[in-house]
């Protein structure tokens, strides 16, 4: 676990730091969000597909990380509630994340924001904890 954990935050790091050559587009929908995340770096967009993918197999699996982080603490302790459909596109990704729960909903839209100041801003925002919804409803402790 610990040599997979080291793979995907030095996957992670590459991002932050190439976050200038990749683009990101949320919509927000009632039940969380539709994102396409891409890059016309063919290297950088097989990075961005695999961090999706691990990062959703993380979720499935509770294999939590960021535990310092309110956002990232609660969408793993609510992860039976998050849905997810991940597509490849021709230079990244489209992920479709919702939940039937409309707190667990919130949550996924205040997460694609945080994911979203990542893509904005590099390493600057992922030093930074992310904002929880005002109504949001924690469950974590």
């Amino acid at each position: 676990m610990a040599a997979r954990h080291q793979r995907d935050q030095a996957v992670f790091h590459e991002l932050l730091k190439r976050h200038e050559d990749i683009r990101r587009d949320v919509v927000e929908i009632e039940t969380g969000i539709r994102a396409v995340t891409e890059s016309d770096d063919p290297h950088l967009a097989g990075l961005i597909r695999a961090h999706a993918r691990e990062m959703h197999r993380r979720l499935e699996e509770g294999f939590g990380l960021r535990f310092w982080d309110p956002a990232f603490a609660e969408i793993f302790a609510q992860k039976d509630k998050v849905r997810m459909t991940l597509t490849d596109t021709d230079t990244g990704i489209a992920i479709e994340e919702t939940s039937d729960d409309p707190n667990v909903a919130l949550l996924i839209q205040a997460h694609g924001a945080v994911v979203t100041s990542f893509v904005k801003s590099g390493g600057r925002a992922a030093s930074q904890p992310s904002p929880l919804p005002e109504e949001y409803v924690r469950v974590a402790s």
